[in-house]
């Protein structure tokens, strides 16, 4: 495929893993690194059609400031397809022990089918539960699905709660729909919240602000299907540096640069 042909479709692929996603776009922008100008709209592009993926926006702002963006495009890929977050997730995990999370994770599921004896209540969100769900079925994993009015006691009788990063920003994280709940649910029963937080998820304010602010800078900002979530409601971390660590660690995670020029609006 020629590699405007694979921008554009990057660019209008929504739903996916973001990860997934992530490395499709490195692929992607590797065809048009011999144009800095081609690079920086291709670049914008990614960001303004996929407006909560962070892993995607942390790889464009590492390609449109180096001054070897092919090479850069090919470490930003290889560290998000050798992210050791699950394996540190997974061997956290005490034995038998019940999970409440929600919607889909692919750090949190892959943790999951490793460990095997774990007993997961997904509860749903935009229908993303469902899919983890059939993913964690067929790799015979144990597994409920829980609907949204049943966090509450899904929480309570589960021994920890996991929620996911889309975007980490420095006091707050962006989440899928029904994470705030699910962590205060949690926080309030005194059981633990486990944050998991992948490679290149946490952003600098100047790009973590805006994204916030795109998706939930509306009228009903409930039907957003994203949640802000505060640091204070978590008490552990994992990330690419280890786990389980003090959410003291959250802000001292890494962050790409903070490219602001992929904010501005690409003309086609």
């Amino acid at each position: 495929m020629h590699p405007i042909e694979f921008l554009r479709y990057v660019a209008r692929s929504h739903g996916g893993d973001p990860v997934e996603m992530a490395m499709g776009a490195a692929d992607a922008l590797s065809g048009v690194t011999n144009d800095m100008g081609a690079l920086m709209l291709s670049a914008r592009r990614l960001v303004e059609h996929h407006e909560t993926n962070a892993q995607l926006w942390s790889t464009c702002a590492h390609a449109v400031t180096s001054f070897d963006p092919r090479h850069e495009l090919r470490e930003r890929s290889r560290a998000l397809s050798s992210d050791p977050t699950a394996t540190f997730l997974a061997d956290a995990i005490p034995d038998d022990a019940s999970v409440c999370t929600i919607g889909w994770s692919g750090h949190v599921v892959d943790a999951l089918v490793r460990r095997g004896d774990v007993h997961a209540l997904v509860v749903d969100s935009l229908g993303d539960g469902g899919e983890a769900l059939s993913f964690l079925s067929n790799n015979d994993s144990s597994c409920e699905l829980v609907s949204p009015e049943g966090v509450g006691a899904a929480v309570e009788s589960a021994d920890i709660t996991i929620i996911s990063a889309l975007a980490v920003g420095d006091n707050d994280i962006l989440a899928c729909g029904g994470s705030l709940a699910l962590a205060s649910v949690a926080y309030c029963s005194q059981k633990p919240v486990w944050l998991v937080a992948g490679d290149m998820t946490r952003l600098p304010a100047q790009l973590f602000d805006p994204m916030v602010q795109g998706v939930r800078d509306r009228p009903d900002p409930w039907a957003s299907g994203f949640d802000l979530v505060s640091h204070s409601l978590v008490s552990a971390l994992f990330a690419p540096v280890g786990g389980p660590l003090d959410p003291s660690h959250i802000p001292a995670l890494e962050t790409c640069p903070p490219a602001t020029e992929l904010l501005r609006r690409s003309v086609i």
